[in-house]
Parts: structure tokens; sequence; C-alpha cells
């Protein structure tokens, strides 16, 4: 039985409001998320999806509500940029490693490990600007591996992923879920590009509706 820790919260929104830029505002917004889950936010470009997962991650504020998060570690994984331009892609995942306090044996083993459990090792020395875009998306996941992270938010990486690629992000998110090690948070356009994890959806403007099954 899941213990008490793993049951909480990690994050909690509670009465929230957002005005996005299209035609569609959020008011009242209530959500909770714990380790061992995973959410989608579904939903047409300007319905406020990508703000939303903003604010839940902490990165915007909202108009009105409140925000509770755990301390814990978390990773944003954005749809462009989300890497230092200027230093190799090793020292992308050293830095924050740096920041955790670990040494530079330790971080240098946890950030080979994440590269190499993505098929990344032979771009350690390249800057983020020599790679392509999903090259540069799959290094954050990378990061977010050797960061050994609690809290996940994904805005919208899967349509710029080759099958490949998708299918290797996907296994990793649904044997890091179903451990009860990470809780996901994502937005999506479509509700069938989501990984099969299985996956909690949230139609924006309607009611939520659960995700696909797992295969």
């Amino acid at each position: 039985m899941p213990d008490a820790e793993a049951l909480a919260p990690l994050l909690t929104l509670r009465g929230v409001r957002i005005a996005s830029s299209g035609p569609t505002s959020l008011d009242q917004f209530d959500f909770s998320l714990a380790r061992g889950e995973a959410v989608a936010l579904v939903g047409p470009p300007g319905c406020g999806k990508s703000l939303l997962l903003r604010v839940a991650a902490g990165l915007e504020h909202p108009a009105a509500g409140e925000r509770e998060i755990t301390p814990c570690r978390c990773a944003f994984v954005f749809q462009k940029g989300g890497l230092v331009s200027n230093i190799t892609v090793e020292e992308n995942l050293l830095l924050p490693l740096y920041y955790q306090g670990l040494t530079h044996a330790v971080a240098r083993e946890r950030a080979a490990a994440g590269l190499e459990d993505f098929g990344l090792s032979s771009v350690a020395n390249q800057r983020p600007g020599q790679l392509l875009n999903e090259t540069r998306l799959m290094v954050q996941f990378a990061r977010a591996v050797a960061l050994a992270i609690d809290l996940l938010f994904l805005d919208e990486p899967f349509p710029q992923l080759s099958r490949s690629a998708f299918a290797r992000v996907e296994q990793w998110l649904k044997s890091e879920v179903a451990a009860g090690k990470l809780a996901v948070m994502m937005t999506s356009v479509d509700r069938e590009a989501v990984p099969r994890i299985p996956t909690r959806c949230l139609e924006l403007g309607g009611p939520s509706k659960p995700g696909p099954p797992p295969p």
C-alpha cells in the first residue's frame, strides 16, 4: 500500500483564475497532483493551457487563487529554449547538479547516466545551437533524469519528437510514474498525442475525461 507521503499532493491549485490571450479564461480552477499521477491539459491554441502550466510551475502568477507546492525537485521541458546556449550539453546537466550540492565526480556520473538513457552520449560536448530541436528537447529530459526530479512540467514537446524519440520518452515516463517516483503535468492540443502512461486528461472549457488506457 502506498505510504502517506506518496499519496500527499506535491502540487495544489485552489480557485485559480487566469486570463489567456485567446477567447477562454479559466476561473475557480482547483487541481492537485501527487507522485504516481500524470495529468494532461488538453485544448486548442489560445485556451490557456500553457499559461496554466506555467502558473502551476511557478513561472507565472495567477490573476487570483492560490498555488501550494511541497518542497521537491522540479523540472520544466520547454518547447523552445530551456538550455544555456553558450555551454555544452554536459555542462547544461552539470550546472543544476552543482546547485544541488553534488561533488564534481557524482555530478558527472549522474549527467552521463542521464545522457545515456536518452541516447545522447555522443552530443555531450556539443552546444545546444549545434543540435536539432528534437535533440535539444531530449537533452531537457536527460537533465530531468540526472536531477532525479519529483515533479515534471511538459509544455507540449511531443509533436516535435520522432516516433522513436517519443517511444523512449513515453517508456521513461511510464516507468517513473508507475513506480510512484514522479508526478507529471503536461499540455497537448490533441489527447491522442499524449503519452499512454496512463494519463488523466482535463479538457479545458469542458468536463474532465480519463486519458487513453495503457496498451
